[in-house]
């Protein structure tokens, strides 16, 4: 029987960058995806900066630039009521804008990425079950011999077979409406730059390009048209459906490729992480399609997963899996509720504000929330960023003459970096142990177990204008590999004692469930 460090359930997008991140790191990544081939169906298609900032440190962002389409904005389009725009672009990053790839393409790109560094991935591999004990992991498969691993990651999807054997329920509720999607040529070549929504009397529906002049038209089914689970409708029957939104030629389609069905959940799952077992990606949490909020927040899960988990092997410590938990079922509500359109499409049209910029200043708000550059609260109006415990911490920082530099880019999840707050010029790599910080910091930083020893110093100008903004107090900042902030250190910060040691009996073994009660998730 082989022995992986990792074991990681579907080879999507999220199980292929996190074992890219542990592959990279030295950890030993066998990743098992159940279909075959991976098909030619676009499925989620939009790379928000995040994403693309991951790719870039991969090496990955000219493949990806040269095989997708630039979009600029979202453009609402509301019969009655007006056409808004929200800018995709002038964000805290140097990769402005989102792009738009097959899945498949980028599946394909980050495999190959996770094999160069000695990942093993096996196609038409099922999982059946696995047995956790007090030494390890064994998984069982359909189509390939029994593993044995120390950490079992589950991001097999919607229907999760992972989640399912550990008995996790999905909390949320389902969108009564069945929701259509084509895949087509354009009649005419418009709104190539733009995600578009067309909200008509008689229903909704988005279009988004794709390369080689193609379009996908997707939303709920709109007034008189009546979908069945696994009946296909005639491509004439849905486009005579969808003329009845008044939008003309902006919506035809000269020829449709292909046309399915869905249906929409908003559910989290009860919880992540059982023992040394975690859910990542659609396992793990549902949405909207809107946007593709569903595939860069579980390119999110990864990043977020890929240090604890090393940082897990390197201590024979499970317990810091726990702020995983707790981290992504949150950020993952706050992306269910400002991705769900419906409150938004109602507000503008029951608006009184005849020059519109309440409703303006709102998807203006939610366009950067739906970047995930920005902390994603349904109330935050962008104007302010402040970078505090939690904060992810950006590439660059916008000015009015453009993005100047702020934190590099790294894929490294085996060290975390202190930034030094500075109002001369910026001295970036300096030694881990320089003396810019006095004994008090250094003594905070070598008493946190919970993140990865720092490996990096940079000193970078205090950002005190714009969008993003540090603490008044601050003297630095504490961040994690996937860039988030792990702590704010003023400036005189106290000194923290030693953590004592754990004793055998307080190790997670991998057959551990939490002792807490983990808070329902309500979608209300």
């Amino acid at each position: 029987m082989k022995n992986y460090d990792v074991v990681v359930i579907g080879g999507g997008p999220t199980g292929l960058v996190l074992a890219g991140l542990l592959s990279r790191a030295g950890v030993r990544v066998f990743v098992a995806e159940r279909r075959l081939h991976r098909g030619d169906r676009p499925k989620a298609v939009v790379l928000h900066a995040p994403t693309l900032e991951l790719l870039d440190s991969f090496g990955l962002l000219d493949d990806v630039y040269a095989r997708s389409i630039p979009l600029e904005r979202f453009t609402f389009r509301v019969s009655g009521a007006g056409t808004y725009s929200a800018e995709m672009t002038g964000m805290d990053t140097f990769l402005d804008g989102y792009r738009n790839m097959p899945q498949p393409i980028l599946e394909g790109l980050l495999e190959k990425y996770a094999l160069e560094f000695g990942a093993q991935t096996e196609h038409g591999v099922s999982y059946l079950s696995h047995e956790a004990t007090d030494t390890g992991i064994t998984v069982r498969f359909e189509g390939h011999e029994d593993i044995r691993c120390s950490y079992l990651i589950g991001s097999d999807g919607p229907r999760s077979a992972v989640r399912e054997s550990l008995g996790i329920s999905m909390t949320g509720r389902s969108l009564t409406s069945s929701y259509l999607l084509v895949e087509g040529i354009q009649r005419e070549l418009v709104g190539r730059d733009e995600v578009g929504i067309y909200v008509g009397e008689a229903g909704m529906v988005t279009m988004m390009p794709i390369p080689g002049d193609q379009v996908l038209v997707a939303g709920p089914a709109v007034s008189g048209l009546v979908l069945e689970r696994g009946v296909d409708l005639p491509w004439s029957r849905i486009a005579e459906a969808i003329e009845t939104l008044g939008f003309g030629s902006r919506l035809r389609l000269a020829d449709a490729v292909r046309t399915s069905q869905y249906s929409v959940d908003l559910r989290i799952a009860d919880r992540l992480v059982a023992g040394n077992v975690v859910l990542a990606g659609d396992a793990a949490h549902l949405n909207t399609p809107a946007g593709g909020q569903g595939l860069n927040l579980g390119i999110g899960d990864a990043f977020a997963l890929a240090w604890r988990i090393l940082l897990a092997l390197n201590n024979g410590d499970s317990s810091v899996l726990s702020g995983y938990d707790e981290e992504r079922r949150s950020y993952a509500e706050k992306v269910v509720k400002t991705t769900f359109l419906a409150p938004f499409i109602e507000r503008i049209r029951a608006t009184d504000d005849t020059t519109g910029t309440a409703v303006q200043q709102e998807l203006d708000g939610l366009a950067l929330s739906w970047s995930q550059l920005y902390p994603g609260d349904e109330n935050w109006n962008g104007a302010h960023y402040e970078l505090t415990a939690g904060a992810r911490v950006p590439t660059a920082l916008r000015t009015t003459g453009g993005p100047v530099p702020f934190l590099p880019l790294s894929d490294r999840v085996d060290g975390s970096t202190l930034v030094l707050f500075d109002d001369g010029k910026p001295v970036n790599n300096a030694d881990a142990n320089a003396n810019d910080f006095d004994d008090a910091v250094a003594e905070t930083l070598a008493s946190e177990p919970s993140i990865p020893p720092v490996r990096e110093v940079h000193r970078l100008p205090r950002p005190t204008h714009g969008r993003v903004t540090a603490p008044a107090n601050a003297r630095g900042i504490l961040v994690r590999p996937d860039r988030r902030v792990a702590r704010v250190l003023g400036a005189q910060p106290p000194k923290a004692p030693t953590a004592p040691a754990a004793s055998p009996s307080d190790q997670a073994r991998p057959d551990a469930h939490p002792s807490t009660t983990q808070k329902k998730w309500d979608p209300r």
